[in-house]
């Protein structure tokens, strides 16, 4: 579709303008050409007439011209305008045009500008293709000096030169010889200048408007790239630092993934209870797969219904500190600690509480106790058998010269009562007298011997042992001397019988260690024993192909089954806690007889007793 103004000057150039063929027929005739030859009497229209016009100077123009195929102009009288006859691009088809050489200079202009234009619109057209074909500006701006160039009215006399920080793109080089004159347009973007467009001119006709908007134009596509491309420089740079800081995150993340895991590995192989609790009491973390994340702490740990009498927990609650309490479960003791975990407004919001068993230490505790008990008590014995020694020495001295003196007495004594029938002496008749006294002072020198053999039993058993395996034992020796202090209280329960080998070899050991096992065997062999027939018997062997003493302690008592018998010798295994029974005896003994390189076996059924047989290489 063709704009108003550009109609107008078509209608114009039409008006002045005509087209005749080379026989003289009128095809066309504008009317302002027609008017201004109407001033010198010539009509186009009759140019075929067989009248000749009068004015033949026309006439002779177009044979010319119809004649050389050329263009001519010349004046018509009348007219003072320069006529103008040519033929056209196509000569064959004998068409030829008729105007004012001012006319036709104007249309020329025209096309001029019309071709000038098309190369602008090309060259703007070139150069959006060429800036959208690279994000990178640096590879297109010479290029676009090239295009710049070829787009002015003078390509070969203008140079265009790119500056664009600091960089001159264009491939073309001024001379220096020569003056020229030049248009710029700034480079803007985001309101800083970036650089320029420089275009000279070598010959010194200058540069029209268009030229001078043609690379303002220009140089706003350019801004546009260096927009974009300092974006993507800007967008590249923090995609480099958002990778380099990914990198660091992830690193940082495997990092701590391992730390957790090594702290996990860690907190789990703690064999102490933890775990991480609410103001509620249920569990937000623990150590312990079967307790896991959640739940109260009381029933996963304790299987308690409510919280415990005394909780640590609620105490490191209310108090804000550290809290420590013992707790009785089932016949285990546990220490529990609880320490609590702050919040950002410093109140407590979760507490840590470690729940440790300490029933073999408090076990340990109780034996270290008894230990000190026990060496109290052997000082003290020591001490009242010496204080008892001393004084028995005397009696037992003194008796003996007593029952001598009446050896040298009862003669006399016998002679007074043949004269005197009715003698007494200490309210009694002499004769009965005379038949006693000497068994009463027999009876005091045997009580005053057993009384130094008790002493002499409490010293050996209060004597210091360093528990070296440097003795020569005899097994018989240590049953029937140490086991003196013990007989009463097994009589309580027992009859003892004892079978002991005539010819017993000794053994490479320490007579303490192995009287602490004979204590311990016979002892509870006769707390086994709940009727009134109780026997303990207690044997020793030699078996004399595998050079061993044997010794067999069985009592007729009520026996064991086998979940009792298959933990005898744990420590602590008990089945007289409420006797006071600490577990410990069983494995004491069990560890002594593996000291000395024998073994010790049990062999038992309920309602049929127990047998205890322990085997010990003798001295070769």
């Amino acid at each position: 579709m063709i704009a108003h103004s550009d109609s107008g000057l078509v209608k114009e150039l039409f008006d002045d303008i005509a087209i005749v063929k080379n026989d003289f027929t009128l095809i066309y005739e504008g009317n302002s050409l027609n008017n201004l030859l109407s001033n010198a009497n010539i009509e186009l229209s009759k140019l075929n007439s067989t009248h000749i016009l009068p004015n033949t100077n026309l006439l002779q123009q177009l044979k010319h011209v119809f004649k050389t195929n050329e263009p001519h102009s010349f004046y018509l009288p009348g007219i003072d305008k320069e006529i103008l006859i040519f033929p056209s691009s196509n000569t064959r088809d004998g068409i030829f045009f008729i105007s004012t050489k001012e006319k036709i200079v104007q249309i020329t202009n025209i096309k001029q500008e019309l071709k000038e234009r098309v190369k602008e619109l090309k060259c703007l057209y070139d150069i959006s293709n060429e800036l959208e074909k690279s994000n990178r500006i640096n590879d297109v701006l010479d290029n676009c000096a090239k295009l710049i160039e070829d787009a002015f009215q003078f390509p070969d006399d203008v140079v265009a030169k790119i500056k664009i920080n600091k960089k001159i793109y264009g491939k073309k080089v001024l001379p220096d010889d020569k003056q020229y004159n030049f248009i710029t347009a700034d480079i803007k973007s985001s309101d800083n200048t970036e650089g320029k467009i420089e275009v000279y001119s070598i010959n010194g006709l200058g540069f029209l408007e268009e030229e001078q908007k043609l690379i303002d134009e220009i140089a706003g596509k350019i801004a546009t790239l260096v927009e974009k491309e300092e974006k993507t420089n800007y967008l590249e740079k923090q995609q480099k630092i958002l990778t380099a800081k990914n990198d660091a995150l992830l690193k940082m993340t495997e990092e701590c993934y391992q730390k957790r895991e090594k702290l996990s590995a860690f907190f789990k192989a703690i064999s102490d209870v933890i775990v991480v609790i609410d103001s509620n009491f249920s569990i937000i973390m623990s150590n312990k797969d079967d307790i896991g994340d959640s739940g109260k702490c009381y029933k996963k740990i304790f299987n308690r219904d409510s919280y415990c009498e005394n909780c640590a927990g609620l105490e490191s609650f209310k108090s804000a500190s550290n809290a420590f309490r013992e707790i009785q479960y089932e016949s285990r003791t546990f220490s529990l600690r609880a320490y609590p975990i702050f919040g950002i407004e410093g109140k407590v919001e979760r507490v840590l509480e470690v729940c440790h068993d300490i029933t073999t230490q408090k076990y340990l505790e109780t034996q270290l106790i008894q230990s000190y008990k026990l060496a109290s008590l052997g000082k003290l014995v020591a001490g009242v058998a010496h204080e008892i020694n001393n004084p028995n020495t005397f009696i037992l001295g003194n008796l003996k010269i007593v029952q001598e003196a009446f050896v040298d007495i009862f003669p006399i004594l016998d002679n007074y009562y043949e004269e005197h029938n009715d003698f007494m002496i200490a309210r009694l008749n002499y004769e009965l007298f005379k038949e006693n006294v000497c068994l009463l002072i027999s009876d005091m020198i045997n009580g005053a011997n057993r009384t130094k053999k008790i002493v002499s039993d409490l010293r050996n058993f209060a004597k210091k042992d360093d528990g070296a395996l440097v003795e020569d034992v005899d097994l018989n020796d240590l049953i029937k001397n140490n086991l003196t202090l013990t007989f009463k209280e097994i009589k309580k329960h027992a009859q003892i019988e004892l079978e002991l080998c005539e010819k017993l070899p000794v053994f490479n050991g320490n007579s303490n260690k192995i009287e602490q096992v004979l204590l311990n065997l016979a002892m509870n062999a006769s707390e086994a024993i709940v009727n009134d027939k109780g026997v303990v018997k207690i044997k020793t062997l030699y078996n004399e192909s595998l050079n061993e003493i044997v010794l067999i302690i069985s009592d007729n008592g009520i026996g064991m089954d086998e979940s009792i018998l298959k933990n005898i010798f744990d420590p602590f295994f008990t089945t007289k806690r409420d006797r006071g029974g600490t577990g410990l005896g069983l494995s004491i003994s069990y560890g002594i007889i593996k000291d000395h390189g024998g073994k010790i076996e049990v062999s038992s059924k309920v309602g049929e007793g127990t047998t205890f047989t322990i085997k010990i290489p003798a001295k070769r």
